[in-house]
């Protein structure tokens, strides 16, 4: 059932609670008659109820203690018995209509832009990669100059302050390519950027990072311009895969250690 026939059954069960507080306002006993017709009315609910299984609701049944010593009306412990498990089930009802409104609403939220590129669950919905605190997604142009940087001047420093790393080289821009550029910086602590020679590849990586809120370092060599007027403590400029190594350890220590 969805919300709201879940709704017509909460205004069916306050509909039988109305009907028994009048009652009582105008009546000192509870006679049989009306507790079997209040009774009958709760129990063809809970059948309803029940046979869609949304929620399992027990049936509610007089016990032979239930009855006065005449036998002619119901006792008042077991009225406010009804009464109560009357109300726990509309209190049931209102949390299962809310878990129905919130899945509703998670459903019509607007996906991440970048979600069309994450793997899917058997229902097609994106599943959003796990984070890992201790990750690093490294981007440096598809040279043999950016492998060796990376190889030899950034894998060695985060390694050794703890940190696994990955090499999102930015050579093919297929199908995969996307989906692995988009997937690795998303889960990741934090991404590392070689702006050499300002690859475009390299700079669609960097905007989707800053897209996304991921904190970025970015480095370029001290003989090439600094990306635009940018200039700000995540730019370290090197000469060597030495400067990278000692300035990048600094860095992560000032900045990226818990």
């Amino acid at each position: 059932m969805d919300a709201a026939q879940l709704s017509e059954f909460v205004d069916e069960f306050n509909y039988i609670l109305g009907k028994i507080s009048k009652y009582q306002k105008n009546n000192q006993y509870v006679y049989l008659r009306a507790f079997d017709s209040w009774m009958g009315s709760y129990n063809a609910a809970v059948e309803r109820l029940n046979a869609d299984k949304t929620l399992t609701v027990p049936l509610f049944k007089l016990r032979p203690d239930d009855y006065s010593p005449t036998g002619k009306s119901i006792n008042k412990a077991s009225v406010v018995k009804f009464i109560k498990s009357i109300n726990h089930q509309v209190l049931r009802l209102e949390e299962k209509i809310d878990e129905l409104h919130e899945a509703a609403a998670l459903q019509l939220a607007v996906p991440h832009p970048l979600t069309v590129f994450f793997t899917r669950d058997n229902e097609g919905q994106p599943l959003d990669p796990p984070a890992d605190e201790q990750r690093v997604v490294v981007v440096v142009p598809a040279t043999a100059e950016g492998r060796l940087l990376f190889h030899q001047g950034i894998q060695p420093v985060l390694e050794s302050q703890g940190f696994s790393c990955f090499n999102l080289e930015c050579s093919m821009l297929d199908d995969v390519g996307l989906s692995e550029l988009c997937r690795e910086p998303y889960a990741c602590r934090l991404a590392i950027f070689d702006l050499c020679g300002q690859s475009a590849k390299v700079m669609l990586a960097l905007g989707l990072a800053y897209g996304i809120g991921k904190p970025v370092i970015m480095l370029h060599p001290q003989h090439e311009a600094p990306l635009g007027t940018l200039q700000n403590i995540d730019t370290l400029g090197y000469g060597d895969n030495a400067d990278i190594k000692s300035m990048l350890t600094l860095s992560l220590q000032s900045n990226f250690r818990d």
